[in-house]
């Protein structure tokens, strides 16, 4: 908090401070008037996998479908990353249905929510699309959106709601949409990135690891998301936030 003339006081003038936004988006005009129009090179660039790597493994978790572990890819990390830059330049990418999980709810006896796993390799494939579409999609985002956005904590929401208060708000309203990573509309989502992201091969990318399904107990089924949650978050916020 900073202190004023007034007293100590706490605002979203205190957001968290941005690192300076790279070279992908100093040119690109906030009212809709141009399009990133060459964007999967910057995704398999091989600098962009390596840095995407060491998230992924950093965040650790556990493998996906294939049964890889983060120890078998980083064994054959350069080969692995090779392949993934060579396919998604080629556009023989294809990722793999997520592991689905059952998690039980808590407080809720009885009820589950269901965790989906992807593959390892998916998971670089997806941090290293993020790490672009970050960069053109952050400044547009609304400020009292802290969920799943880099350098915002829940300590920052915390932060705006005692500004509301202090402010006179009277009101705090905890919700839930049901089922909002599953029943978000594929298509409105994917129109509404094509206006910012005019590179048709960015955009199959995408809709490729909305439609990959999932498995569990030996069965495969259709879902609608196979991504990584953090990573399906931030697509979701250009299209409804």
């Amino acid at each position: 908090m900073s202190k004023d003339a007034g007293g100590w006081n706490s605002s979203l003038s205190e957001k968290p401070v941005r690192s300076r936004l790279r070279r992908l988006v100093d040119w690109i005009n906030l009212t809709g008037g141009k399009k990133v129009h060459s964007l999967i090179d910057k995704v398999y660039k091989r600098k962009n996998l390596e840095m995407t790597w060491e998230k992924v493994k950093a965040n650790r978790g556990s493998g996906g479908v294939d049964g890889q572990t983060l120890q078998a890819v980083e064994a054959q990390l350069d080969s692995q990353l090779e392949r993934l830059q060579r396919e998604l330049k080629e556009k023989t990418y294809q990722p793999l249905p997520v592991r689905q999980h059952r998690i039980p709810k808590r407080d809720k006896p009885g009820e589950y929510r269901m965790l989906g796993i992807p593959a390892i390799y998916d998971r670089v494939c997806q941090q290293a699309l993020l790490n672009r579409l970050e960069l053109i999609f952050e400044p547009i985002f609304d400020d009292a959106s802290f969920g799943y956005r880099r350098g915002r904590s829940t300590k920052d929401a915390l932060r705006k709601i005692w500004t509301e208060i202090q402010n006179g708000s009277k009101w705090i309203v905890d919700a839930d949409l049901r089922d909002f990573f599953g029943s978000v509309d594929h298509e409105k989502l994917l129109t509404l990135i094509a206006q910012r992201v005019a590179d048709g091969r960015v955009l199959r990318l995408i809709k490729a690891m909305l439609k990959a399904g999932a498995t569990a107990e030996g069965s495969s089924f259709p879902v609608s998301v196979a991504l990584h949650k953090a990573v399906w978050f931030r697509l979701c916020l250009v299209t409804y936030f």
